[in-house]
């Protein structure tokens, strides 16, 4: 009875962990600010135990909560010919090519000649060493491609996903005994062959330094389900808050529960019930400001500021 109970907690604690979701948020144990040594995650190395600093959690823009993964161009490189620059996460697992579901937003601020190219990308052990598994690039003109080998040749193919600057996109990648299919906002874009049929255990989200920024949230591994609720808010209207900017009052356009509000640094100045739809913001300093808040929808986060 002691093995059966002892492998059944391990089955079900194995299943746990091949579910995750990374919002870059303090209760996930982030902060903002440089990415490297957070949460398992690294950054591109310009030496023996040094990193570039640029590659960050933001409180820029955010999907879920105020958080988000930055990247941009770093000036201890050039351009690069490959995206090489940005942040690295260890999954803490073997994820087999054919068996997955990974998804994330996304959202790139630059297009143009001078603009960076950005990728999504996991790598894996392979013969010849550690390899690319999978690579989305986001390119400079707007064109969505993916890597796939066919009769023995490998190529970047066209989706017919396209992204234009400033937008944010929901990103699906599906792995199974067929092929990968690639979704942009819940649209297939394109089913494929695989690049490398080989398991990966790290995933990286990179640009070739070049100008413009790019964002991720709501990275989702093999965890759809927790993704349910926040995706309801996409078919629904927005709550809006008003005015922008406030002095003393922000009101909202429907119903709203309680409200976070956070500072340019990530930390929370406000937390309160929203007494007749509006919270008192009089007592905060003049600035940038985040408010978070419980709808019967779920959460939803704006910008504000202070005047």
């Amino acid at each position: 009875m002691k093995k059966l109970l002892l492998s059944l907690m391990t089955i079900s604690s194995l299943s746990l962990f091949s579910q995750q979701l990374i919002s870059f948020e303090p209760s996930e144990g982030y902060v903002t600010g440089d990415l490297n040594g957070q949460v398992g995650w690294t950054t591109t190395g310009i030496g023996p135990g040094t990193f570039v600093t640029n590659q960050v959690v933001s409180n820029d823009v955010a999907t879920d909560g105020v958080n988000s993964l930055k990247i941009v161009k770093e000036t201890a490189f050039s351009g690069q010919q490959n995206p090489v620059v940005g942040g690295f996460k260890s999954l803490g697992e073997t994820i087999a090519h054919n068996d997955f579901t990974i998804s994330f937003d996304i959202r790139l601020t630059e297009q143009g000649n001078n603009a960076s190219a950005f990728e999504f990308q996991t790598v894996g052990d392979t013969p010849a060493g550690s390899g690319y598994i999978i690579r989305l690039r986001f390119t400079e003109t707007g064109s969505i491609l993916a890597a796939q080998t066919v009769g023995g040749a490998a190529s970047f193919a066209t989706t017919s996903g396209q992204w234009v600057p400033n937008t944010w996109y929901r990103v699906k990648i599906v792995g199974s005994a067929s092929g990968l299919s690639y979704y942009l906002d819940n649209t297939r874009i394109l089913t494929g062959a695989f690049f490398q049929e080989y398991a990966f255990t790290d995933m990286r989200f990179v640009h070739d330094n070049y100008a413009g920024n790019g964002y991720m949230d709501r990275i989702a591994i093999n965890n759809e389900a927790a993704l349910a609720t926040g995706n309801l808010l996409s078919t629904i209207s927005k709550i809006t808050v008003y005015p922008n900017p406030t002095s003393d009052y922000l009101n909202f356009s429907g119903k709203v529960f309680s409200a976070q509000i956070f500072d340019a640094a990530g930390r929370t100045v406000s937390s309160s019930k929203v007494s007749n739809g509006q919270v008192n913001v009089t007592n905060l300093a003049k600035g940038v400001y985040i408010v978070k808040f419980e709808t019967e929808n779920g959460t939803q986060t704006e910008k504000f500021i202070k005047k």
